[in-house]
């Protein structure tokens, strides 16, 4: 008599193959995510002072500052994004004008890695347009709510911008 049919052999599972499956699946529900050592941030869509939306006018396209920190022991953005705003402002000021407006940020935060140094990579980018203004200008950048910070005592270690 003739043996049954053997049933096609399914595929042996073994650890690496689950690893596979999960490393799959974890690219196709988030295939922007950051890295685990990154802490990232935005202000959203460009934003206005209440002060400066009504009393600004001659406003110029919108220039962008990207400069890029490197603090140790912390990071206190609110620092860091209020420097880089006032060389954008200090900017305006050199050709005549006194307040930004439309004003958007995002940075990047960069961890140190476990046994390495306590250094951390801050990529900031400022966005906005110069006007001039009636009244003088706040010097804060907007959405300060949307701050995430690393709490400690930061000590800037090197600032550099590009162009």
């Amino acid at each position: 008599m003739p043996s049954p049919p053997s049933s096609p052999k399914s595929p042996s599972l073994n650890v690496a193959g689950v690893v596979n499956i999960f490393m799959k699946m974890r690219q196709i529900q988030s295939p922007t995510r950051t890295k685990a050592n990154h802490i990232e941030s935005s202000s959203g869509e460009p934003q206005t002072h209440p002060t400066i939306t009504l009393n600004a006018y001659e406003k110029t396209g919108p220039l962008e500052l990207k400069e890029t920190y490197v603090c140790s022991d912390a990071v206190d953005m609110i620092f860091l994004l209020r420097t880089t705003r006032n060389a954008l402002l200090q900017h305006a000021c050199s050709n005549g004008l006194n307040s930004l407006v439309d004003e958007q940020w995002k940075y990047t935060i960069c961890c140190p890695k476990k046994g390495s140094s306590n250094n951390f990579r801050i990529q900031i980018s400022y966005i906005a347009c110069c006007a001039q203004s009636v009244l003088p200008d706040p010097h804060k950048p907007v959405a300060l709510d949307k701050v995430k910070s690393v709490p400690g005592l930061m000590t800037i270690r090197q600032r550099s911008y590009k162009d």
